[in-house]
């Protein structure tokens, strides 16, 4: 049914530059997060301003936005539904970018390199985060709502994967405060910036009410 929503070649032009747009937040915040996981992992140098970045995001969300509206007042019966899913996931999109400037801010709370065990634990998840977002955005341009739906579950097992290490952290009696802190804010972040992928490709998946859920989720605040 999604598919049909946006076939770039029958839509108005207002949502077709929105829908251009969330394409390019994506790949804006795809950057931004690969970013800022080598500066707080790898201590490499900042050479970008991610605040500018953000600042760049936040206008093409709102630029999103007002085609939206633009478009809805003048078609106010054409286009309801993607509209609202847009509106929806640009907010994912932008929350990706605001944890990559926490990533930027947490690599200032310390000096060297991060390495140790649960540092490669880290970085393996990472890859695995980076992997499946290059794949959402794909999926959300060519609107594939059968890989959207693998994306999803490989998005939850990554985030339960996360819960996993976090209780590992706190039985490790052997890791200083500091470390635990910084670790336990990585994985963190790293299950927040999962989740809000996770959000993107369900709205290819997903009609609007169901958004950020998996395809066959029960959720009993539905049912009660």
């Amino acid at each position: 049914m999604f598919r049909s929503f946006l076939q770039f070649w029958k839509r108005p032009p207002l949502m077709k530059e929105a829908e251009n747009i969330v394409v390019e937040m994506l790949d804006i915040a795809f950057d931004m997060f690969q970013y800022s996981m080598r500066v707080v992992i790898e201590k490499e140098k900042e050479k970008e301003d991610i605040y500018k970045i953000d600042q760049q995001l936040n206008q093409l969300q709102i630029k999103v936005r007002r085609n939206i509206l633009e478009h809805l007042a003048i078609n106010p019966a054409q286009d309801i539904t993607p509209s609202l899913i847009m509106t929806t996931i640009v907010v994912d999109i932008e929350r990706v970018g605001d944890y990559s400037k926490n990533l930027i801010e947490l690599s200032h709370k310390y000096s060297e390199p991060l390495k140790g065990i649960y540092i490669q634990k880290i970085k393996e998840l990472e890859g695995r985060v980076q992997s499946k977002f290059r794949k959402v955005i794909n999926v959300y341009a060519d609107q594939n709502r059968e890989l959207g739906s693998k994306m999803i579950e490989g998005l939850v097992l990554i985030s339960k994967e996360c819960d996993s290490m976090l209780e590992e952290l706190v039985e490790d009696e052997n890791l200083n405060s500091k470390e635990g802190i910084i670790y336990a804010l990585l994985i963190r972040y790293l299950k927040r910036i999962t989740a809000h992928i996770k959000n993107v490709a369900s709205g290819v998946v997903n009609p609007f009410h169901r958004l950020g859920y998996r395809p066959k989720e029960i959720n009993n605040k539905e049912r009660g």
